[in-house]
């Protein structure tokens, strides 16, 4: 049901494409996982699920209250829906998610498919189970609990090692400072809202400005990351998402 080894699930990540590609090959065929092949179809993302135990005993420590009781109607704030924890783990990705975006929608392509109407949210915020938002608590249907979270601004365009570290590390940053969760993008006023980074440039400017992802990458890496993936946005700006697709089809 999940992997509680970040390393191994990011393994299984990698080993699962390459065996995709590998098999359709003996077919004549090619596997593509391109986030936006056709502007007229769905994206192709690939959606990152969180939930927090205790390490010693393995008790979940993500719902404060069952999900019957967050229903509209009910005098209860949708962040008392969670434990201070899971508030803070939660605030924490939403602090660092424009600079996380430079690592996990790494590519000019990785934006074709983020923005209104297209269920990966478009400003910075979280809401219980709306599929609207970039950051979804979700609630799981059988124990009626909020058990995790949802992260949907991923796709297979980034580095999953990379992208998955600094989901986590910004998530434990917010456990570790204590911070207070800030209201859900319905509570918000249009005015409060904060938009995303709209191309992979302004993220990656929001990675290089962020002080606790660069420092989790070190200096060589942030500096050579940072300077391949601006020459590939470049590179990518005046392409059509037709040459996208034809470009990743000769690579495979």
């Amino acid at each position: 049901q999940y992997s509680s080894d970040p390393i191994e699930l990011c393994d299984n990540i990698v080993l699962a494409k390459e065996t995709i590609q590998s098999v359709v090959k003996q077919f004549g065929y090619k596997a593509l996982f391109l986030p936006k092949y056709d502007m007229t179809k769905a994206g192709n993302g690939q959606h990152v699920h969180v939930s927090l135990r205790e390490a010693s005993t393995g008790k979940p420590m993500f719902s404060a209250l069952e999900r019957n009781h967050v229903n509209v109607g009910y005098d209860v704030s949708p962040s008392d829906a969670l434990t201070t924890q899971a508030s803070s783990f939660v605030e924490g990705m939403l602090m660092h998610l424009p600079a996380i975006l430079g690592l996990s929608l790494p590519t000019t392509n990785s934006y074709r498919r983020v923005g209104k109407g297209c269920w990966t949210g478009s400003v910075v915020g979280w809401a219980l189970e709306d599929k609207e938002v970039g950051i979804r608590v979700c609630s799981n249907l059988k124990t009626n609990q909020w058990d995790h979270v949802e992260c949907k601004l991923f796709d297979s365009s980034a580095n999953p090692y990379l992208a998955l570290s600094a989901l986590l590390q910004s998530g434990l940053s917010g456990i570790e400072s204590n911070v207070t969760l800030r209201p859900s993008v319905h509570s918000q006023s249009t005015q409060d809202s904060v938009p995303l980074p709209a191309t992979v440039e302004e993220a990656l400017n929001e990675l290089e400005g962020d002080a606790l992802l660069t420092t989790m990458l070190g200096p060589k890496l942030t500096k050579a990351y940072l300077a391949i993936r601006r020459h590939e946005a470049s590179r990518a700006s005046e392409m059509t998402v037709e040459q996208e697709v034809n470009e990743a089809l000769d690579r495979c």
